[in-house]
């Protein structure tokens, strides 16, 4: 779910301020104010998002500066800047081949970036320290923090389904590893949530799954989620530094059988 979006847009009016809505589904309300200011609020905002965006715009991605953040009324809310630009899913079809290898090669340096920031916490988590998060099938999930990569995947990763059988179960176990690096990473690495402008990449946005996590971890959920278009998944290897076929191979026979 992208927060800053061109898109029609529903107007209404707040005093002497126009209010455009942006997104909007159970729980979570994206809306623009006074033309350069966006509030992301509901009760199924992450607060985490806050720390992920900061660490970000620190090192010079296009991101969004947070102003303010926190809780009221049981909701929570985050206020920052408006990104112009076009979803990248929506103007895909109508660029070149040599305009999305572009683009490919311009996410790649943002990711470059991402895996050379140094690590903080020491955990796998969100940037403040709070729990791991991923947006499976059916549901938000989440767990710990964990202190090691065989900690997470123990109780967060390799999470079965109870009627798993225990041949697949062993199996899949066999092929886990735990000695990769712990980097930052986004969580939601898909088209609608990257914008584009003048040929080049503005903004990357909803980073509420983001934090510390094994260095594949962008790579194997790249391909989870949801994207219309299937050339964008082939240029997986434009956009990744690093590919991890053993990863993806194990990920997606394990997620038959993954708790949702």
């Amino acid at each position: 779910m992208a927060i800053m979006r061109k898109r029609s847009s529903m107007m209404e009016t707040d005093g002497e301020k126009d209010i455009v809505t942006l997104h909007e589904m159970p729980g979570c309300l994206v809306t623009r104010r006074a033309g350069s200011m966006v509030f992301k609020q509901g009760r199924r905002v992450n607060i985490d998002e806050q720390p992920a965006l900061e660490l970000a715009a620190q090192y010079g991605l296009p991101v969004p500066r947070v102003y303010d953040a926190g809780e009221s009324n049981g909701e929570t809310f985050i206020q920052m800047d408006f990104i112009e630009g076009d979803r990248l899913d929506l103007v895909w079809p109508k660029i070149t081949v040599e305009e999305r290898s572009s683009r490919c090669r311009q996410l790649r340096e943002v990711l470059t970036t991402m895996r050379s920031i140094p690590p903080q916490s020491g955990l796998i988590g969100s940037c403040s320290g709070g729990k791991a998060r991923d947006d499976r099938q059916y549901s938000h999930y989440s767990g710990g923090p964990y202190t090691d990569e065989a900690a997470f995947n123990s109780s967060f990763y390799f999470d079965l389904v109870e009627s798993t059988p225990s041949p697949i179960r062993t199996a899949l176990y066999q092929q886990i590893r735990s000695d990769h690096r712990i980097i930052f990473s986004h969580g939601d690495v898909a088209q609608h949530n990257i914008l584009v402008k003048d040929g080049r990449i503005t903004g990357l946005l909803d980073w509420e799954n983001a934090g510390w996590y094994p260095e594949h971890w962008d790579y194997i959920k790249f391909f989870e989620r949801p994207c219309e278009h299937r050339s964008w998944k082939d240029c997986a290897k434009d956009i990744f530094p690093e590919i991890y076929d053993d990863e993806l191979a194990h990920y997606q026979a394990m997620v038959r059988w993954q708790n949702p």
